[in-house]
């Protein structure tokens, strides 16, 4: 049974949601703010109550100070902390119990920016993807949602203003998907916006903001596509049945970070970005008219979270995200140095795989296994696929490729 404030006793400490301001508060937040000794918030959250008569604890600077002074407070004082939204959403609640036993607090929920920008659209919001980019290190991840046709919601930041979204948005090749900003929701100078991701991506907007991204109706592209969908030269493309097996061995999970050296077509890159949510996937070709091929092929799936590095892959290894899984489709006679260099960079649990073609580049593989005492996983891939002679098929030859998968072992 949920507490009342009429009986509230310190050291218990209230964390209530009061929405985009006072009028979206509800009554029972209202009643929790007015018995307090203590209101604890942002600026603009302690401005819509002027004439509360507690003392105001404005959070600044590092949070770590304001839970202390929460923590002094609360021994003796009815506290309440006042949070935008749902505290429990992307909030300062988790902040809050962390440092306080769950007997400590009492949570009183708000609706969110989301759920204010959705019913001033007259919108349903049960198929939306929030996603929030304030304080975090950026991700791409929210791409592949996007491809699979949900709607999507951003929490932004200074750093990752809606422009930055819709300019991502604009190069990944959504330009006809809906790009609505919501500014300044509950104040007077609310404005409700909808422009295409290119217009977007070139203006400013209030910092108060929430962002909504709405597909349009396609088909959905999934792991598989045939080699002929890609943009190529000269037949270097790892082949769609080898990029399957090559995946299953990568074995990635939402939120990875991958790098595809020696990327050549891009094939690999847009497959695994197809396959789940990556952080961010990295193609590594040091040709140019190879790397502008993987822009296109990019483009042309709407991977976004694909970023060109035109480099040697030896050179680029250092500059890059650290990777939870490696594939090099090629190393450019450099195979042993270049395992090195990833080793290196590579967390406990990550996972390399090598495409072989030689015997060399398998001798090469089973030293460094050795060196490093890990197991070397070793497929051959021999594919022949049916062409129509006749009324019938035969079966033309691929040439063999060895696929060798290390991992790296934990402390």
């Amino acid at each position: 049974m949920s507490p009342d404030p009429e009986k509230w006793i310190p050291p218990l400490i209230a964390v209530v949601g009061i929405g985009t301001g006072v009028r979206t508060s509800s009554m029972e937040a209202l009643r929790w703010i007015q018995r307090a000794e203590v209101l604890v918030g942002g600026i603009r959250h302690l401005d819509f109550f002027p004439d509360h008569p507690g003392e105001k604890i404005a959070i600044r600077g590092p949070l770590e100070g304001v839970l202390d002074a929460i923590d002094a407070a609360s021994a003796r004082r009815r506290v309440a902390v006042l949070a935008s939204g749902d505290p429990l959403f992307y909030g300062i609640g988790r902040s809050l119990s962390a440092r306080f036993s769950r007997d400590r607090l009492h949570f009183i929920p708000g609706p969110t920016s989301v759920q204010a920008l959705c019913a001033a659209l007259g919108r349903s919001w049960d198929d939306v993807q929030v996603f929030s980019l304030h304080g975090r290190a950026p991700s791409l991840a929210w791409m592949w949602f996007l491809r699979q046709g949900h709607a999507l919601a951003f929490l932004t930041d200074k750093e990752h203003p809606p422009r930055w979204i819709a300019a991502r948005l604009h190069q990944a090749g959504f330009e006809n998907h809906g790009f609505c900003v919501g500014e300044d929701l509950g104040l007077p100078s609310e404005r409700i916006s909808v422009w295409t991701p290119e217009e977007a991506s070139g203006k400013d907007f209030s910092p108060l903001n929430v962002v909504l991204v709405t597909p349009r109706p396609e088909g959905e592209v999934r792991p598989g596509v045939d080699d002929a969908a890609f943009l190529h030269r000269e037949g270097l493309i790892t082949k769609k049945e080898v990029r399957s097996v090559a995946l299953s061995l990568l074995r990635l999970a939402p939120g990875h970070v991958f790098w595809d050296l020696g990327a050549g077509s891009g094939a690999v890159s847009v497959e695994a970005a197809l396959l789940c949510p990556l952080q961010s996937v990295w193609a590594v070709e040091k040709v140019r008219e190879r790397a502008a091929d993987i822009r296109a092929n990019a483009r042309r799936f709407r991977c976004g979270e694909i970023q060109v590095v035109v480099d040697d892959a030896l050179q680029a290894v250092s500059s890059m995200p650290a990777p939870d899984r490696v594939f090099v489709g090629g190393s450019g006679g450099t195979l042993s140095p270049l395992l090195h260099a990833i080793w290196a960079r590579l967390p406990a649990f990550g996972r390399v795989v090598v495409s072989a073609v030689t015997v060399h580049t398998l001798a090469e593989l089973e030293a460094f296994a050795a060196l490093e005492k890990v197991r070397l996983e070793a497929v051959q891939v021999q594919v022949s696929r049916g062409v129509p002679i006749g009324s019938s098929l035969r079966f033309e030859a691929l040439n063999p490729i060895f696929l060798c998968a290390l991992e790296k072992g934990g402390p």
